[in-house]
């Protein structure tokens, strides 16, 4: 990552510090993992696949040759429901704190029946941060430096750009009618009032949501790649565009950025570089947040614990 990132970003010391990423072992994750760890944070990287993770992690220790590094595996998959629980419940077995959560990536959470790219960017994050929120929030009170203790919600301005305008649609959370791009936008719209609507209920803990910029990523590997239009303007979109390890500047810049204040910039919406923006008028809506957060809570309680 350039040295004029990092100098913009100004990261702490953060020995003493644990950290899960959220599909920390490639992209945008990756290069958040990095300098996490670069900077003396044990990082638990959750990804489906320990082979995937070992190879970053070896990449991380090469990287950081400076000093020892404390990069750990936690085994999610975010398509069944009992991988959840176990991450969650394996993660707070070995750790008592919990400083800070990177919702980056995910898979489907298919017994949801959902549709892909919801599940995908919303309703895994959803459920596997609301299993940690008990060990967030005594970290929280714990804690000296009031708003170290941060959940980031990696979002888009897709947000404001794709999603329907009239918000979320509670009445079709399938999006059959809408493309592909609309799902996109209206599961990033749900990560902005996902943060919002943490910052109501959990005032102790910095929730942000952050629009990372564009980036070389292995984002539309999944079905926004399979559009004709995406594959016709996808050389123009990341021209000049970062790779994955810069592109996480504005990531890292909402996970450690002491200039971000718990009782200024609880809720806040980033853009790159740390710079505060105001959200799509329905990522602005105190009660589509609230409803969202209902509806998402009632969806999950009809999910069997064993699927």
């Amino acid at each position: 990552m350039g040295k004029d990132l990092l100098s913009a970003i100004a990261i702490p010391e953060l020995t003493g510090k644990v950290v899960i990423v959220i599909g920390g072992h490639t992209g945008l994750g990756f290069g958040t993992s990095i300098e996490l760890a670069r900077h003396g944070a044990r990082v638990y990287i959750a990804s489906r696949s320990q082979t995937r993770f070992e190879h970053a992690r070896r990449d991380i220790i090469a990287e950081c040759s400076e000093r020892e590094v404390d990069v750990r595996f936690l085994n999610l998959d975010l398509s069944s429901m009992s991988s959840v629980r176990h991450a969650a419940e394996q993660f707070i077995r070995q750790e008592s704190r919990l400083h800070l959560l990177v919702n980056n990536a995910g898979v489907v959470l298919s017994s949801l029946q959902l549709d892909y790219v919801c599940s995908v960017n919303y309703i895994g994050h959803f459920l596997f941060t609301s299993l940690l929120l008990p060990t967030l929030q005594q970290t929280a009170a714990e804690a000296a430096d009031k708003g170290s203790v941060r959940i980031v919600n990696v979002s888009s301005d897709g947000h404001a750009k794709l999603a329907p305008k009239e918000g979320i649609i509670f009445s079709d959370m399938n999006m059959k009618a809408f493309s592909v791009w609309a799902r996109y936008g209206h599961s990033k719209l749900a990560n902005v009032l996902h943060s919002r609507e943490l910052a109501k209920r959990y005032p102790d803990i910095l929730a942000l949501s952050v629009h990372p910029g564009t980036v070389k990523t292995g984002l539309a590997a999944g079905p926004i790649s399979s559009t004709p239009l995406y594959r016709l303007i996808k050389p123009l979109v990341e021209l000049g565009a970062p790779g994955p390890r810069k592109g996480a500047a504005s990531i890292l810049f909402a996970a450690v950025s002491p200039q971000l204040k718990l009782e200024c910039h609880n809720g806040a919406y980033l853009l790159p570089i740390g710079r505060l923006s105001a959200p799509s008028k329905a990522g602005s809506d105190a009660k589509m947040a609230e409803e969202l957060w209902e509806w998402t809570v009632n969806a999950l309680s009809h999910v069997k614990v064993d699927e």
